[in-house]
């Protein structure tokens, strides 16, 4: 059983999040460093989807992420159009460059995956200590879903190959307030089964004030919060996504 990313799921996460596929977070995120002429980070950078059109941009932009699978498929998608970013295999919730960065973006409810409150104040310490004074810091929060996701069985195929994914378990802990699943993943061709695994994934959930708290407790200032990529839009009952702005002090 396996606790974190495999190329097995760093390979359907990118069949599943291509580059070029956004929510609104990829315009989002671009047109807001709009004005930041210093390097970037995106924590969690993934295979490149954000990462990329950052640097089409022609932002300065460097990536983390703890997993090598996706940090080398983020190589070949950067290479295939000319670019060569500095990308660095670690944890965001340890990863620290003092006063590097001018701007740090966690899209799409990245910071979810960080297990525990504790451990999401480490990260946000780190951001803090990395961006230069006045640095901007840009993350989203992903709406809490808890339901019941047991059974559910997504596919998708790119030939030859078929894959699916398959929920077994789906368990809320409201003490904790996270989500908690265990998914099969599996990978055929030719109805031959080639590889399948167990993972088990969390996602921490947390609403705009109890992040805006925290924010402040590890000394961002000016926070702003806003909803579904929108500056004129606040959180409301039908909100996908709540954005949110601060400033390293």
């Amino acid at each position: 059983m396996s606790w974190s990313y495999s190329p097995l799921v760093a390979e359907l996460y990118d069949i599943d999040q291509p580059l070029g596929r956004s929510v609104g977070d990829v315009e989002w995120h671009v047109q807001a460093l709009s004005g930041v002429t210093g390097p970037v980070l995106e924590p969690a950078c993934g295979t490149g989807r954000v990462l990329i059109p950052l640097l089409e941009a022609g932002h300065e932009a460097e990536g983390v992420d703890h997993s090598p699978e996706m940090l080398e498929i983020c190589r070949a998608h950067c290479r295939e159009r000319g670019f060569h970013p500095v990308l660095h295999a670690a944890d965001m919730t340890t990863f620290v460059r003092p006063q590097r960065y001018a701007a740090i973006v966690v899209p799409r409810g990245q910071i979810r995956n960080i297990e525990g409150r504790e451990a999401t104040r480490q990260a946000l310490v780190g951001f803090r200590t990395s961006l230069q004074p006045g640095g901007l810091l840009m993350l989203d929060l992903s709406i809490p879903a808890t339901s019941d996701a047991t059974g559910q069985v997504e596919y998708w195929s790119r030939e030859p190959f078929f894959y699916t994914r398959q929920t077994l378990i789906s368990e809320y802990d409201a003490v904790l307030n996270r989500t908690m699943r265990y998914t099969r993943w599996e990978k055929w061709c030719d109805g031959e089964l080639l590889v399948t695994e167990l993972h088990r994934f969390t996602m921490q959930h947390w609403n705009p004030a109890e992040f805006t708290a925290l924010l402040h407790e590890v000394g961002f200032t000016q926070i702003a919060v806003c909803a579904d990529f929108d500056t004129e839009k606040t959180p409301s009952p039908g909100t996908r996504y709540w954005n949110l702005r601060a400033i390293a002090e």
